[in-house]
């Protein structure tokens, strides 16, 4: 039998490559598209803002001692935080962590 060594480097290297960004970014793009189809809509909103529509994704190389690919979602609707964790007088909807469990391969 055979005699696995692992090298640590080229580990290294498979984190970072475009293609395990591309994956990173497909998985982020996914995760986007589940908290899209499940976020709370209000069409009477006065500002016209909507939290719906202030999803992105971005993705890259994390910098740093152990350097990763990875793929972000967030979401820049000034009322994200109160959507996401709710207040006294409304609901959490937790989207992103739903959309995130939605999302699994």
């Amino acid at each position: 039998m055979g005699t696995f060594r692992a090298s640590f480097e080229g580990i290294g290297t498979m984190l970072c490559s475009p293609e395990m960004q591309a994956e990173m970014r497909r998985r982020a793009e996914k995760v986007k598209a589940a908290a899209e189809a499940m976020a709370p809509f209000d069409p009477g909103s006065k500002d016209g803002t909507h939290y719906k529509d202030s999803f992105t994704v971005e993705s890259g190389v994390r910098e740093g001692k152990t350097r990763r690919a990875y793929g972000r979602v967030t979401n820049d609707d000034p009322a994200a935080f109160y959507i996401e964790w709710g207040t006294k007088d409304t609901p959490r909807f937790r989207v992103l962590g739903r959309a995130l469990d939605h999302a699994r391969d």
